[in-house]
């Protein structure tokens, strides 16, 4: 008898977690519903010409101006635009507190393993940044730093960091900094010989105003004999693969169109930066 009983009791108390569970889980909302009704939570990194504040305190750059288009087109709300740190990102969207990342995230095979990738808005190569004059005489390749020897300082946990890597600049030779201007000041200040980028950020950041006393090497394409021309996409959660089809459409529709190149051309991108590979071909490496 008390077996029975307490049998009853614990399939009330399993039938009553599972009933209360419910309404939790049909009040969840998906991208496209987000959007539709209170709007949606869009993170960057704060990082020129992508996504930045300008001097009048709004929030431009390629990466922000094509998603507020491509939103528009579909018919959705932003509801919030929140500037994070690069390591912030993914976690932070796989915990639900954004619902895109808009920071020029470069498509890799270890990346499309923890988010839903768009397809890419540009495809760019990489460059180093030296003082005028390159005095260590350095080349325009990873190569060249590892021969050295010498320190390169590039964005913590980009890809920079890993194509270093790939050819032989060692972990402590890397030295891993937040933004452009910590990049730039370690290399003012002799910690680091040199500061890895992508080319436009680079050809922005010699041309700022604390670019000063500083050269970009010539930009290149590939790392120990394999491509590597970073391209950028929006990124989702994996859960959200039809809402990115969607999305997609729109979004390439675009691609290439006069008024998509006029914000690259804003934001220092040229046309030959255009996409010219798909996130399919990326994501296979």
């Amino acid at each position: 008898m008390k077996t029975n009983i307490l049998r009853r009791t614990v399939l009330k108390v399993a039938a009553g977690l599972v009933m209360a569970a419910l309404p939790v889980m049909a009040s969840a909302e998906t991208v496209e519903e987000r959007g539709n009704g209170e709007g949606l939570r869009v993170a960057y990194y704060n990082f020129a010409p992508f996504g930045y504040v300008n001097a009048d305190g709004d929030v431009v750059g390629e990466q922000v101006e094509i998603l507020r288009h491509v939103l528009g087109e579909m018919g959705l709300k932003v509801q919030s635009e929140t500037a994070t740190e690069w390591g912030n990102l993914i976690p932070g969207l796989k915990a639900d507190r954004f619902d895109i990342v808009a920071a020029a995230m470069f498509v890799t095979p270890k990346r499309c393993g923890e988010v839903a990738f768009s397809e890419p808005t540009f495809g760019i190569q990489n460059t180093i940044i030296v003082p005028e004059g390159n005095p260590d005489g350095l080349g325009s390749s990873y190569e060249s730093i590892a021969a050295s020897g010498r320190t390169l300082a590039a964005i913590a946990g980009t890809a920079q960091v890993d194509w270093a890597k790939s050819v032989g600049v060692e972990d402590a030779n890397i030295m891993q900094v937040p933004d452009n201007p910590t990049g730039l000041a370690a290399v003012r200040a002799g910690r680091a010989a040199a500061f890895t980028i992508d080319a436009p950020g680079a050809r922005i950041a010699v041309n700022s105003d604390g670019g000063e006393g500083f050269e970009m090497l010539e930009p290149f394409a590939e790392v120990g004999g394999k491509p590597a021309s970073p391209h950028g996409a929006y990124a989702f959660r994996p859960d959200e693969a039809e809402f990115v089809k969607k999305f997609n459409e729109t979004l390439t529709a675009f691609i290439g169109t006069p008024e998509h190149i006029a914000i690259m051309e804003a934001h220092g991108l040229q046309k030959s930066e255009l996409p010219a590979r798909s996130t399919a071909d990326l994501c296979e490496g």
